[in-house]
């Protein structure tokens, strides 16, 4: 008798196994099996995802991600400034909080009190001279506007002057003897 040997390819004997082995397993235990690496998997990453939980997920390079996806910033990008973007949004950064505005003026400043020549102890508008109280060209800036300078604070274009003409402002004190104020081209800050 001759003897024969069975001839059995590899891909027919690995897809035998895997059914005996994966087809009579049920399927809570093939879950369980696939959760258990899954934790596995977890435990194994842990150190990258722990920053991350426990951050808050503040810190989004914790992950440290591709170069590929990663944000890079332009020269340009680099000089805008938090300041800057408020402004862009109508908000302006003010000791007290943000406050929002309609329009931003550069101008040209000074300062006055009641002693001036010229002045006295009532304002254009009849609000009392003194500090808050600033002097605008009212085809520029209407009387009655709440305005923020930076350096001065918050206060009401109350008053006229003679050489207050086009874009200048002339901010009130009690007393500019002891007023911080020097003349200067400042950003005035028209308040909604």
């Amino acid at each position: 008798m001759e003897k024969r040997q069975a001839q059995i390819s590899l891909t027919s004997a690995l897809r035998g196994f895997f059914y005996l082995f994966f087809g009579r397993i049920p399927y809570q235990i093939l879950g369980l099996v696939i959760f258990s690496l899954g934790l596995v998997a977890i435990i194994t990453f842990n150190q990258q995802i722990t920053p991350l939980i426990n951050g808050g997920f503040t810190r989004l390079d914790a992950l440290h991600l591709p170069i590929s996806i990663q944000t890079i910033k332009s020269p340009e990008a680099k000089k805008i400034t938090q300041p800057d973007l408020f402004e862009t949004q109508g908000l302006v950064n003010t000791p007290s909080g943000y406050l929002s505005f309609s329009k931003k003026i550069n101008m040209f400043s000074t300062s006055y009190d009641k002693n001036c020549p010229g002045c006295n102890n009532t304002t254009a508008s009849g609000l009392p001279t003194g500090y808050g109280v600033v002097a605008v060209d009212p085809k520029v800036i209407p009387l009655g506007t709440r305005l923020y300078i930076p350096g001065y604070g918050v206060a009401t274009a109350g008053d006229t002057g003679g050489n207050i003409k086009g874009h200048k402002i002339d901010l009130g004190f009690d007393n500019v003897k002891y007023g911080w104020w020097s003349a200067r081209f400042v950003d005035v800050y028209v308040l909604r």
